[in-house]
């Protein structure tokens, strides 16, 4: 059995994570159909989004749009030997399964009368594509994707863009004020919590750092992320109260002050919210001087990603 893609359908999928990205800085997911030729392959078509929630590690599609979906396909394919295939972005990430995704991968391929597929790309156009048999016995395997004709097109069509815009809307929470920065901070959160990163206009995309400069403001930026988990486990266990994690943060704030590196100090409600989110540690760092701010967001492009496969929790 093979599996193919055709150069249109392919370069929309890749323009969807494309407009996504470039718009949002968002992961974005939809469905395809997969049609059986005469041969006993399987021809991946159509690819489509619907409404959803986005954000940077995670894309949720709207239950109700997706059942709308399904009977419309059936409807379509009908005189054709179809399944459905469930495909999703990794933006700037590499194209791999997470945990998530291998989740989500059981969730979509429920009610498949034997079989379904999944697709994982990013921006350089990697991929990963698995197909899942459900019956008589369950097997997963990843495949190659033969791409027909495959061509690179820099250029996302403007009526790409716009069905994400119309489409798609980014994960919002309630934030903590502190949080929110002041003057110069910078909040470097843009996934978990909604959209507060706050960047200078002059801000640009190029750096005067030194890569000893990167590398240690790396560290102290990875090591800041262990403390709050370290710090607000402590008070989740019950075995600090606020003022001991008020004082601690406060002394370890002095020493990642040199390196332009703050925790912000939470409130007993905004540690509950912070709970409740499911929030990850980096959404509790500060930058104090905009030069950093490229390179903390590299970093939390990669922390958000692990998090999702276990690496960071709390």
């Amino acid at each position: 059995m093979e599996v193919y893609i055709d150069k249109e359908c392919w370069d929309k999928v890749i323009n969807y994570a494309k407009a996504a990205y470039n718009t949002e800085k968002c992961e974005i997911g939809g469905m395809m159909v997969c049609v059986e030729d005469k041969d006993g392959d399987w021809i991946m078509q159509n690819p489509q989004i619907v409404t959803q929630e986005i954000g940077g590690t995670t894309c949720d599609l709207d239950k109700e749009e997706l059942a709308k979906y399904y009977t419309g396909m059936a409807v379509k394919y009908k005189e054709s030997n179809f399944r459905f295939c469930w495909w999703h972005s990794h933006h700037t990430m590499g194209a791999f399964w997470s945990g998530t995704d291998l989740s989500s991968i059981e969730e979509y391929g429920e009610g498949a009368s034997d079989l379904s597929f999944a697709l994982v790309v990013n921006l350089k156009e990697e991929y990963k594509c698995r197909v899942s048999v459900w019956k008589p016995i369950e097997l997963q395997q990843d495949v190659e994707l033969n791409i027909v004709s495959a061509t690179k097109e820099d250029d996302v069509p403007m009526e790409i863009l716009t069905e994400v815009k119309a489409k798609c809307r980014t994960r919002e929470h309630a934030m903590p004020t502190n949080l929110r920065g002041n003057g110069k901070q910078l909040s470097l959160n843009s996934y978990n919590w909604g959209n507060y990163r706050m960047l200078e206009d002059d801000l640009t995309n190029k750096t005067t750092l030194t890569a000893g400069q990167q590398a240690t403001f790396e560290d102290k930026y990875e090591y800041a992320c262990r403390k709050v988990i370290e710090y607000i486990r402590q008070v989740n266990c019950g075995d600090w109260n606020m003022h001991k994690f008020h004082s601690t943060v406060t002394h370890t704030n002095k020493q990642l002050e040199p390196y332009h590196i703050e925790i912000s100090s939470l409130t007993r409600k905004e540690l509950e919210e912070f709970n409740a989110a499911d929030g990850s540690p980096y959404e509790l760092i500060l930058v104090t001087d905009p030069e950093y701010m490229l390179l903390a967001d590299d970093l939390i492009d990669t922390m958000s990603y692990n998090a999702g496969y276990g690496g960071y929790t709390i």
